[in-house]
């Protein structure tokens, strides 16, 4: 049995899918016998993690209602944290930490890497080499990232093989493709900074009342985001809002299509057989949507800021087809097999 730390957010300002892919893979550290704390900052993030049974140790935080947008943190911040970090780790005898985030350098790695046995990141982008002892990247774009080894025996866990995702989305039924389009599911993931779950309600055409929307408000959402749209939308009755849901695949599952941010969210729907019109919502989810776009797994709108209600419109009337929603379907059901945080901890317990 192991000390696992695990360094990751959760919330409005650096989103939610770090947290649940982390959440995914300490489900199966903590079924191998490993014992795993959570080191994070957010409120939102914590509430999460101890919905989920999780030990965790929360690090000193700025302000997260003062930021803007997202924002995945600064060097004078990374300095206090590998600070706390050392401590912490020395006091829970941890041996192995993994670490999910952007706001990371070459000599905060080598600093961290004094500490334990095994140093794991959790990278998308590859900024740089990383001094660390195994590298994971889930996405389907990493094979293509030309990543190369900080020290000769650094492992790399590279591609789809490897992509975190919840264990709810496992052996899930065939999903059934409807002749017509009757439900149509609308996410930004676990936060929404920037209001684009109204720029997509506000393209809709919600006088169809045969169709109904099932829009999720996960839990970075903003009191005042929550509220407008309460507000704009309660006399619609085909807009179903789900707060926090407790099963995404449900949703999934039922909806003929989904309107989703580019990011951990998009190989959920793979898993779901769900088609999906994509929009990038930050830097880290381009490289995949493009990538995504061009294999025809997904429709795209390019970035957040960028489309219209025409091109929204115009995006959708592309799926409207039962024989393309159903060769999509079964297309990105192939790209996953929902087993990579099981090979994943498999190989971090082993070591």
């Amino acid at each position: 049995m192991k000390n696992i730390g695990i360094r990751v957010d959760g919330g409005k300002s650096v989103g939610m899918g770090h947290l649940v892919r982390c959440l995914s893979l300490a489900k199966e550290l903590r079924q191998n016998g490993d014992n795993v704390y959570f080191l994070s900052k957010f409120e939102d993030g914590i509430k999460k993690i101890e919905i989920e049974g999780f030990k965790y140790i929360k690090l000193q935080e700025d302000n997260e209602e003062k930021i803007e947008g997202f924002h995945y943190g600064n060097k004078s911040e990374l300095i206090n944290e590998v600070e706390q970090l050392s401590s912490i780790i020395k006091e829970k005898n941890i041996s192995a930490l993994i670490v999910d985030s952007y706001n990371v350098t070459k000599e905060c790695f080598l600093d961290l890497k004094k500490e334990v046995d095994t140093l794991i990141y959790i990278d998308d982008i590859n900024k740089f080499s990383y001094p660390v002892d195994i590298i994971i990247n889930g996405n389907i774009t990493a094979t293509d990232m030309n990543y190369e080894r900080y020290y000769e025996k650094e492992l790399l866990l590279l591609g789809a093989k490897y992509t975190l995702i919840r264990d709810e989305f496992k052996n899930l039924p065939k999903k059934v493709i409807n002749k017509d389009i009757k439900e149509i599911m609308i996410t930004t993931g676990g936060s929404d900074p920037y209001g684009v779950t109204l720029k997509i309600l506000d393209s809709l055409n919600l006088d169809l009342k045969k169709i109904k929307y099932n829009v999720v408000i996960g839990n970075g959402f903003d009191r005042e985001l929550i509220c407008e749209l309460e507000e704009r939308y309660h006399l619609n009755e085909n807009i179903i809002f789900h707060k926090n849901p407790p099963s995404m695949s449900e949703i999934m599952l039922k909806s003929d299509i989904a309107i989703s941010s580019g990011g951990s969210t998009i190989y959920e729907l793979c898993a779901t057989g769900t088609p999906a019109i994509t929009f990038i919502y930050a830097e880290n989810q381009e490289s995949l949507v493009k990538k995504m776009e061009k294999e025809e797994y997904i429709k795209s709108l390019g970035w957040f800021n960028e489309f219209d209600k025409e091109s929204l419109q115009n995006t959708l009337k592309q799926l409207v087809g039962y024989s393309d929603r159903e060769n999509i379907s079964n297309k990105i059901k192939k790209l996953v097999d929902c087993n990579g945080a099981r090979r994943t901890a498999d190989i971090i317990s082993n070591l």
